[in-house]
């Protein structure tokens, strides 16, 4: 029957494995100091899974039934439980370390379904025969594991750098987390040499990914304490000369990973008007709501920057599928032309409507021009203006822009630009629309021309 391994440690092995649960537990402190240096919920976060994956490694090495031979009954249960709980923790906050809720469908339903197994995993796990309890964990555990690796390098080929990181510490936990099985279920433990790598690379792994989660730590705390010189100083969006940055290097990694995106611009028209209404204070706060409102919609993976005074752009990196596009940038136009509460000039709380329209350029072509992508974006939304859902869409084919809520899009991406190629060839045969009927162009001013700076 197997239940674990309650055999108590020899004099190395001891010495072996204090020292090792003693590294991890340095850097448990460390990550505490971090807690009360930074005092945010991602310092908290790193802290609660380090010392939860500590606390795995002393279960599992055999420290507690050295210090307690007694409760050797109850380690073993605390063994079951163990690997699905922290897995759970692991999967769960793995969806908030890759922004998986904006940034892809597949990451989000993959982690949150893994959390949702290893939290009722464990539980099941012990209405199991002993002999088959802790295989049942260990397989849950390393189940969930694989899928964060998966997922981890998922996200950096989508352009995340630090989920390099991640995607190593995973794979260093697979074999740790392996060893550390088996030397709970074979009776005899594992020769000392095993049991040494098992340390070793037990301690390697908690120190990449105590490190991996201290850079994205410091990334975030970085990001909101963001000189002027890189954030707009009135929406804390990315500057002009950032957000083109951005640009440039994604059409370097479209390049290589032939992934496809999308670049949205947010016009805001006759901001005289509201500059008399509600005087510049006002109009800053309605820029900021703006903002705070389209952000909420493209997520925080998508890079979002000021153009200039009365442009926003987005950087759309995290399409499901063509038809999100509509999707998105109907959600985006429908809640910016949503009254804005801001106080007036005589000091009262007043609702203003924002003259805003939406473009939205699908970025197919891998080399094109920066300069372009963001004048056909931003022709776009000066295009949508005079359309109803004041959102359209550049048709590749006819350079002519459509609006999303008429525009016909494919199921993928294939379906997509082999439904552009054919209507294409017939747009060049009747001189007609591609996709509905299309509004031209308006001839959009200069980028860099200024109005009335908020």
């Amino acid at each position: 029957m197997i239940t674990g391994n309650p055999t108590l440690l020899s004099t190395p092995e001891l010495l072996l494995w204090s020292a090792a649960v003693g590294a991890m537990g340095l850097v448990v402190l460390l990550a505490l100091s971090d807690v009360v240096y930074s005092r945010t919920h991602a310092s908290v976060r790193a802290l609660v899974y380090l010392g939860g994956c500590w606390l795995f490694v002393a279960l599992f090495s055999g420290l507690g039934t050295a210090a307690s031979p007694p409760a050797a009954q109850y380690l073993s249960v605390a063994q079951v439980l163990a690997g699905p709980i922290c897995s759970a923790f692991g999967s769960y906050w793995c969806n908030v370390w890759l922004s998986a809720q904006k940034r892809d469908r597949v990451m989000k339903t993959s982690l949150l379904g893994m959390t949702a197994i290893c939290v009722a995993g464990g539980p099941l796990c012990m209405l199991l025969e002993p002999a088959w309890r802790l295989p049942a964990s260990a397989i849950i555990s390393m189940a969930t594991l694989c899928v964060c690796l998966w997922l981890s390098v998922r996200a950096a080929q989508l352009g995340d750098r630090l989920a390099w990181g991640l995607a190593a510490g995973c794979a260093l936990t697979i074999p740790m987390e392996l060893g550390l099985y088996a030397m709970v279920l074979e009776n005899p433990r594992p020769s000392l040499a095993f049991q040494s790598g098992v340390a070793g690379v037990g301690v390697l792994s908690f120190v990449v990914m105590a490190v991996m989660l201290g850079l994205r730590n410091r990334g975030t705390r970085r990001l909101n304490q963001a000189p002027n010189s890189a954030r707009d100083p009135v929406t804390r969006l990315h500057s002009s000369t950032v957000i083109v940055q951005k640009i440039i290097h994604a059409q370097e990694r479209r390049t290589r990973t032939r992934r496809d995106g999308a670049l949205m611009a947010v016009l805001v028209f006759e901001p005289e008007r509201l500059l008399a209404q509600v005087g510049q204070s006002g109009l800053n706060d309605v820029y900021i709501q703006l903002s705070r409102r389209m952000l909420r919609h493209t997520g925080v993976v998508n890079p979002a920057g000021r153009y200039y005074d009365r442009c926003l752009v987005v950087l759309i990196e995290t399409l499901h599928s063509p038809r999100w596009i509509r999707t998105l940038g109907l959600r985006v136009a429908s809640s910016l032309r949503k009254p804005v509460d801001v106080m007036s000039l005589t000091g009262e709380r007043i609702e203003v409507k924002a003259d805003v329209a939406v473009g939205i350029v699908h970025m197919a072509a891998a080399g094109k021009d920066v300069a372009n992508l963001l004048h056909e974006a931003e022709s776009i939304a000066q295009a949508a203006r005079g359309m109803r859902s004041r959102a359209a869409l550049l048709d590749p084919q006819t350079r002519l822009a459509v609006p999303l809520e008429s525009a016909d899009l494919g199921d993928s991406w294939r379906a997509m630009k082999m439904m552009g190629a054919k209507k294409g060839s017939s747009a060049r045969r009747s001189q007609s629309a591609a996709l509905t009927r299309p509004a031209p162009l308006v001839k959009a001013g200069k980028p860099g021309r200024r109005g009335n700076l908020a």
